[in-house]
């Protein structure tokens, strides 16, 4: 089993074993794991922000390279991204004109529950509904492949307590894949088409962890 290890900025490191996964189209994957066992490195991996290696990624059957990825691909988090500081309506007007959409503006903002008020405000300056204004801005420019840094499960509860999952549903209805890296199941299992367990299953040697606490002096092991 190969291992991937990844430093995706100066503060997060993950790791993922690598194994064999499938994704389908029009489908929502909660990627499951413990903090740094690989669901963001797999997200990101297929966001096109990290180096294959000696692994090989195919899309209908065709091998895929990192640039393909990324540049089929968009972070639902624009805090990092290029755009965080562009103005949603703007964005999204540009991004639907160069594509030839037949859509227009106010299709997008319905689809997509965006708040008017707003229209005219910064990705990097919203709150709940900044994943859903991403989310329509990737749509506007035909992205396939919607993907997210790691979350709590009580963060994607209250995202779609703001119409989250109306828009994540409105991108698998487009034919998109929606990746969500999460901490457990708890509430993903919900909203999510398919979740995958990336944990690493250790065999934890419990007889040996009481040897070593009762040779440190207290024998009061709490079962």
């Amino acid at each position: 089993m190969l291992e991937g290890i990844a430093y995706l900025d100066n503060s997060v490191y993950d790791c993922w074993r690598f194994n064999d996964q499938q994704f389908e189209s029009g489908k929502i994957y909660g990627l499951v794991s413990e903090y740094q066992q690989g669901c963001m490195y797999l997200s990101y991996l297929l966001g096109g922000k990290i180096d294959f290696g000696n692994l090989k990624i195919y899309g209908n059957g065709i091998e895929l390279s990192r640039n393909d990825l990324a540049y089929h691909s968009w972070n639902l988090e624009p805090s990092k991204e290029t755009y965080r500081k562009a103005k949603v309506k703007k964005s999204i007007e540009n991004a639907l004109k160069k594509n030839n959409s037949e859509e227009n503006f106010k299709d997008i903002a319905e689809k997509f529950i965006l708040t008017p008020q707003r229209f005219d405000r910064k990705f990097f300056q919203l709150s709940t509904e900044r994943w859903r204004a991403c989310a329509a801005l990737g749509y506007a420019k035909g992205k396939r492949i919607f993907y997210a840094p790691y979350q709590t499960s009580s963060f994607y509860y209250q995202m779609c307590q703001s119409g989250l999952l109306k828009a994540l549903k409105e991108l698998t209805n487009s034919g998109a894949i929606v990746l969500l890296p999460v901490g457990s199941d708890h509430f993903i299992k919900y909203i999510a088409d398919i979740c995958i367990d990336l944990n690493v299953q250790y065999q934890y040697d419990i007889n040996r962890l009481k040897e070593l606490y009762q040779h440190y002096g207290n024998n009061n092991w709490i079962h």
